[in-house]
């Protein structure tokens, strides 16, 4: 069944990990919540660089849950979660 790649990358954009849990690739849910959590936690110590960084997250996560989709909906490999592969 064909996943909606606007699902995706919105869930993917508010919390790092969920859009990939929609797309049932929960490795990289896990990593990327993990890392969530523990920016988020830093935010408090560390100030502007963790909320800056937990930014980028958000981001990279909308980008790859949206190139996860694609390449779901196409039968085509998933890609490496930062040159990690996670399969």
């Amino acid at each position: 069944m064909a996943k909606n790649k606007t699902i995706a990358t919105v869930l993917g954009l508010i919390i790092p990990g969920i859009g990939q849990a929609y797309l049932g690739l929960y490795k990289r849910f896990i990593v990327l919540i993990i890392v969530d959590i523990i920016l988020s936690s830093l935010i408090s110590v560390v100030g502007d660089i963790a909320t800056y960084i937990l930014l980028l997250l958000m981001l990279y996560s909308a980008y790859d849950a949206s190139k996860c989709t694609d390449a779901i909906n196409n039968n085509q490999p998933i890609p490496k979660l930062l040159g990690i592969d996670l399969q």
